[in-house]
């Protein structure tokens, strides 16, 4: 506001000083009026540009998000819309599940053919990941989709010029970067760990590298059956959630239990196509805490759940599940091992025997959260998630880290950053839930 101010004064001085030189040159124009005129325009040109550009370098210094424009879609495609900012990608999608997906194959071709030349360039370097070999696999985990979620991806292969085989491979991607050491991290605060009681909000750093970092994707489901519209925040060309939000507010993220329990059950749904199931048909708390006990998953994970009500981790081993509450009463805290003492397990000791950290993960963030208590918002959740490993966070980037997410569900509101490749981009989904 003071620069504001100062310009303003700045201006009105430079009026003074040009009236004046009109004054003093009258009829007879000399030449040095007229240079003192030039100079004054020029100087008047410069600060209105500075008016101008002042919000926005003001957004810059304040570490403001940018904001998608979700008001003009860059094209359009059968009902689906695609909607950029910077890398980030976002695909609006409507009408049957084929239907959706032949919008998400032909607005994200591009993208989606560029993925698979990534991997296929691969194939040859690790025998462990041929093509026959991802294709196998790739096969083996659709072989247990439901239906609707098989005819998103036959869509997809319809239009992406990729074929079904090629189209499965690319969404098997998460397989093909393999995370058995998996290392994300998930903090919620709500109640008097918020700033003025503010709303629930999220912060969630998914870690699998930076192979696929210029690939992040927000994709609008917006089925015609009556299942609940769901946004999954991935990567181009993977339709499963491991990160999402729906239009009644419920937030999920997926991290890796493999820690706790390193079994993998091959007969058995891949459990993040499950998350968009369990997405599609809850409205609340006790909704999708039915779908958890009602469902074993392909390998141990944990998933934290939240809404504008507070949240809950997930302990979800291949043979059973707890549901564990909050680690205060306003901040719940979750990285890659089961901590909840049903299991038995002994504690994960801070010392160089644990390759993914996440001990110290959980350990850093938890002080965090104390430390910010009564002050987390969505700016302070991008902080707290952007703080390095070894200064006290549980950021990994460029290595680990691989994209950020910081969720409100009371307002529908996600914020995504890829480090190093896209800035916290503000994302609205209200207009994105069933508009046409």
């Amino acid at each position: 506001m003071y620069v504001n101010i100062i310009i303003a004064n700045f201006i009105i001085n430079l009026f003074i000083i040009y009236n004046h030189t009109l004054i003093l040159g009258g009829s007879q124009f000399s030449r040095s009026t007229f240079f003192a005129k030039k100079i004054v325009h020029s100087l008047l040109l410069f600060i209105l540009l500075a008016i101008a550009w002042q919000p926005v370098m003001g957004a810059s210094a304040d570490n403001e998000s940018l904001v998608l424009n979700t008001k003009t879609p860059i094209m359009t495609f059968e009902g689906g819309k695609l909607y950029k900012t910077g890398s980030l990608n976002v695909v609006e999608l409507h009408g049957s599940y084929r239907e959706m997906g032949r919008q998400y194959g032909a607005l994200q071709k591009k993208e989606l053919n560029e993925i698979y030349g990534n991997i296929s360039a691969d194939f040859d370097k690790n025998p462990e990941f041929t093509y026959d070999v991802m294709l196998q696999d790739a096969r083996s985990n659709f072989r247990f989709y439901p239906h609707r979620y098989k005819e998103i991806i036959y869509g997809m292969a319809e239009t992406s010029g990729l074929g079904l085989d090629k189209q499965l491979i690319v969404n098997d991607l998460e397989t093909y970067v393999n995370l058995q050491e998996g290392q994300c991290s998930g903090v919620a605060a709500w109640g008097n760990y918020t700033s003025s009681g503010g709303p629930l909000v999220f912060g969630r750093n998914y870690d699998m590298g930076p192979k696929f970092a210029n690939y992040a994707t927000v994709a609008v489901y917006n089925p015609d059956d009556g299942s609940v519209p769901v946004a999954s925040i991935t990567y181009t060309g993977v339709i499963y959630v491991t990160s999402g939000m729906n239009k009644e507010g419920m937030f999920l993220e997926l991290n890796n239990g493999q820690i706790s329990e390193n079994m993998q059950r091959d007969n058995r749904v891949f459990s993040p196509v499950s998350l968009f199931s369990f997405l599609e048909s809850s409205t609340d708390l006790d909704q999708i805490d039915a779908q958890f006990h009602t469902s074993y998953p392909d390998n141990a994970y944990i998933v934290n759940v939240a809404n504008e009500t507070g949240a809950y981790s997930y302990e979800w081993a291949t043979s059973d599940v707890v549901r564990r509450a909050p680690d205060k009463d306003g901040l719940l805290v979750a990285t890659n091992h089961f901590v909840d003492p049903f299991w038995g397990l002994a504690p994960i000791a801070l010392d160089d025997q644990d390759p993914a950290f996440t001990a110290h993960r959980r350990a850093n963030l938890l002080a965090l959260g104390e430390k910010y208590k009564g002050k987390f918002n969505p700016e302070v959740m991008m902080e707290t998630m952007s703080i390095p490993l070894e200064k006290g966070g549980a950021f990994r980037a460029p290595n680990v880290t691989s994209y950020q997410i910081v969720a409100v569900p009371k307002e529908l509101k996600v914020w995504v950053r890829v480090p190093e490749v896209q800035e916290w981009t503000e994302v609205d989904l209200k207009p994105l839930f069933n508009e046409k």
